[in-house]
């Protein structure tokens, strides 16, 4: 009987070999398969990243500009308004009085008076 056994035994022995084999081969694809997966979730980690952070340097220097020009906006206006300050002025008669001195011209009946030396 015991003979008998052997023989049966074999094939079962064949088959479990092939299952464990089988097994091994499926296990050792996962790893692969994980290690790939997680090597492009990484790669992908790292383009974002550059991606994120490229855009966290423009986004900084768009901010400086920002300011660099609402400095310069403010700056204009304030020429502006001093600009139309002197257009007002010198469009009174008090600017036109003003410069007629500067040049030595007088009213028609004025005199100028120089001290004596």
């Amino acid at each position: 009987m015991q003979g008998n056994r052997n023989i049966v035994d074999r094939p079962n022995r064949a088959r479990a070999a092939r299952r464990a084999s089988s097994r091994h081969r499926r296990k050792t694809r996962n790893r692969r398969m994980i290690i790939i997966v997680s090597v492009v979730l990484i790669a992908l980690g790292i383009v974002v990243g550059a991606q994120i952070i490229g855009k966290l340097n423009n986004l900084h220097d768009l901010k400086t500009q920002e300011a660099e020009l609402k400095k310069q906006y403010k700056e204009q206006l304030e020429l502006a308004e001093d600009l139309k300050e002197k257009k007002s002025y010198v469009q009174t008669d008090e600017y036109v009085e003003n410069m007629a001195r500067k040049l030595g011209l007088l009213y028609p009946d004025e005199v100028i008076l120089q001290p004596e030396k």
